[in-house]
């Protein structure tokens, strides 16, 4: 199977999953308080905190220039978003950055960065880039309509729409670039059904990730 037959496979609906997404409907409804955007920016800077550390262990497991070059690419991405976070979203959301490190996890968002830590550990390089391509893929999905429905209501910080516009475009060299990870690890004779296993996780982990951030 070639890369593309593989994403055939995993079956990404952006549109099925943005209509489940429970964030983006409180905001559709006008019901977005500074509450549940201080859940946003909580549940993501602790995701992060399990992305680096996954992102720079596939760096090292895999250092080869083509997975090693698009796992590189995907933790400074990462490290360009928490310098958004801590310089802009947090301060204007009165959130501290060192409270945001002890504060507990949410259920949702522990077993997110748990299934992160674990595709670190196991997974080959074409199972974590196809994972990592389909996560940029709802995220960015996700957040591109989800700042076009903020950007309407009123009383949401300019910092909290930065931090979410900066997201609305998928970069290439992760669209791209994880598909040419995914013809290494074929190459290199990683399972098939190894290089979708996670990818087909993130949907429905992405999904309970939202919803606990717009549960009061």
């Amino acid at each position: 199977m070639s890369a593309t037959e593989l994403l055939d496979k995993v079956g990404l609906d952006v549109p099925t999953h943005l209509s489940s997404n429970d964030f983006l409907s409180l905001a559709r409804e006008g019901k977005i308080a500074k509450r549940h955007l201080q859940r946003f920016a909580l549940a993501e800077f602790q995701s992060q905190e399990a992305e680096f550390t996954a992102y720079g262990l596939l760096l090292s497991r895999f250092p080869h220039e083509v997975p090693g070059g698009f796992f590189s690419f995907v933790a400074n991405e990462l490290m360009k978003a928490r310098h958004r976070m801590v310089s802009g979203l947090a301060p204007a959301l009165g959130m501290s950055p060192d409270e945001m490190r002890r504060a507990p996890r949410l259920e949702a968002v522990r077993r997110f960065t748990e299934f992160i830590s674990w595709v670190a550990l196991h997974a080959g390089p074409g199972e974590a880039a196809l994972l990592a391509r389909t996560d940029f893929t709802l995220w960015c999905g996700s957040c591109a309509a989800l700042v076009d429905v903020l950007n309407e209501s009123e009383g949401i910080p300019e910092e909290a729409l930065a931090y979410i516009r900066a997201y609305r475009d998928n970069p290439p060299e992760v669209a791209n670039g994880g598909l040419e990870v995914i013809e290494y690890g074929r190459a290199q004779r990683e399972p098939e059904k190894w290089i979708i296993r996670s990818a087909v996780r993130m949907e429905p982990a992405l999904r309970s990730w939202w919803r606990a951030v717009a549960t009061d």
